[in-house]
């Protein structure tokens, strides 16, 4: 067993219960950043600090993912838009490791 096979083998199904969650989730997060940017912003920080508290290296990679990805951008970009563009690339992140716990938690039921 090789390539995409191997990297996505073990992740669990995730029922399409769990995606109208997460799609609910997204749209509240969106009108959060819409109304109010900091609090948004300050709730995705809060996510990922507990992650990388609470499943170290999985916090990291999740933040390292993002960050080394708009590096590639960081000359093109104002201050304020990296930072909403970090948000919602990271909010994308924590919602898919969401979706995924889940559909661990269903399984175990």
């Amino acid at each position: 067993m090789h390539g995409i096979e191997e990297k996505f083998e073990l992740l669990p199904e995730v029922s399409e219960h769990i995606i109208e969650g997460i799609l609910s989730e997204v749209k509240k997060f969106a009108s959060l950043m819409k109304h109010d940017p900091k609090e948004a912003i300050k709730s995705v920080i809060d996510e990922v600090e507990w992650l990388k508290s609470n499943k170290d290296f999985l916090g990291k990679a999740v933040e390292a993912s993002v960050d080394s990805a708009l590096e590639l951008y960081s000359d093109r970009l104002w201050h304020k838009d990296w930072t909403e563009l970090r948000t919602l690339l990271l909010k994308g992140v924590l919602l898919v490791l969401q979706a995924i716990n889940e559909s661990l938690k269903e399984d175990r039921k």
